[in-house]
């Protein structure tokens, strides 16, 4: 009968024990899984990639692993990651390094957003962005679709219409999906941007100017929008103007390397060769095996015999 008692306890002991450790697991689930802490770093996170920069980007990267340690099941931050690895994987690219990683992280955190709650606008949104920028002719179709039921779920979003005018009618400055990104958020970065770029493209300066300007008012630390508009002011021999747009430029990025050569040509047409030696010299410093190499040894050896 002893036996059989300390059979019995040690049975209800090993039951007790096992439901204590399931009931520690469950309490632990429950205190990982922070919405409110998790919608604070993804709002932050937002905030860092809404400037459009690499640095920015790779700051909105780190909250949204945040947002995600806090709560595993927060679809917006993995279409928040997938977003902020698709651009800086671009911003890679254009550097002419290798982005396939960052390009492969977008797509798989944007799936995973989809998967997490397939109603959330965001997640269609970020998984177009995403084969958008990995590899737009490939992924058309999926592009297109995406961006489709991102706006079919959120029909005022300033990203997704824009995001549909540079995968349908980018040359079109009277786009409705452009007119309607703006409508919906004046203060979207990229809309303003991309018609400054495509304005100064049909060399309509004055517009181009405008939106720079309103990107310059958005976000004043982006170093773009300032060489944008050196660019602008520099194809009209405006170089008083363009000069001190390069320097911000450069404050702001000094890694910039065309910037360098673009400011070195303004002084030269300005006939300031101290200060277009310096910044030309720069220029081939940082850029050996540059496309404009030839123009700037020219100047320079200009500028040697005067």
């Amino acid at each position: 009968m002893n036996n059989n008692f300390k059979i019995k306890t040690f049975r209800f002991a090993e039951s007790s024990c096992c439901a204590a450790v399931c009931l520690l697991l469950c309490t632990v689930t429950i205190i990982a899984q922070n919405p409110d802490k998790a919608k604070k770093h993804f709002d932050s996170g937002r905030k860092a990639y809404l400037k459009f920069t690499v640095d920015d980007y790779n700051e909105a990267v780190g909250h949204y692993e945040k947002a995600l340690a806090a709560d595993s099941n927060f679809a917006p931050a993995y279409a928040g990651l997938s977003e902020a690895y698709a651009l800086a994987g671009f911003e890679l690219e254009n550097m002419g390094q290798p982005a396939e990683n960052h390009y492969s992280r977008a797509l798989t955190n944007a799936q995973k957003s989809i998967d997490k709650d397939s109603t959330l606008a965001m997640a269609h949104r970020a998984m177009a962005q995403s084969c958008l920028n990995a590899n737009p002719k490939k992924f058309g179709q999926l592009i297109y679709d995406e961006l489709t039921r991102a706006l079919e779920l959120d029909s005022t979003d300033a990203e997704s219409h824009y995001l549909m005018w540079i995968h349908t009618d980018n040359a079109n400055t009277e786009s409705p999906w452009i007119t309607k990104s703006i409508q919906f958020n004046d203060r979207f970065f990229q809309s303003h941007y991309s018609l400054g770029l495509l304005y100064a493209k049909q060399k309509d300066f004055q517009r181009a100017v405008g939106h720079y300007r309103k990107c310059a008012e958005i976000n004043p630390k982006n170093y773009r929008t300032y060489f944008s508009l050196g660019n602008a002011y520099s194809q009209q021999k405006k170089y008083d103007l363009a000069i001190p747009e390069y320097e911000n430029t450069l404050k702001l990025n000094s890694k910039n390397t065309e910037a360098y050569f673009y400011l070195g040509l303004a002084y030269y047409y300005k006939d300031k060769n101290k200060d277009a030696k310096k910044n030309l010299e720069k220029y081939l410093e940082l850029s050996p095996a540059t496309t404009y190499r030839k123009q700037a040894e020219a100047i320079l050896n200009d500028i040697k015999q005067q």
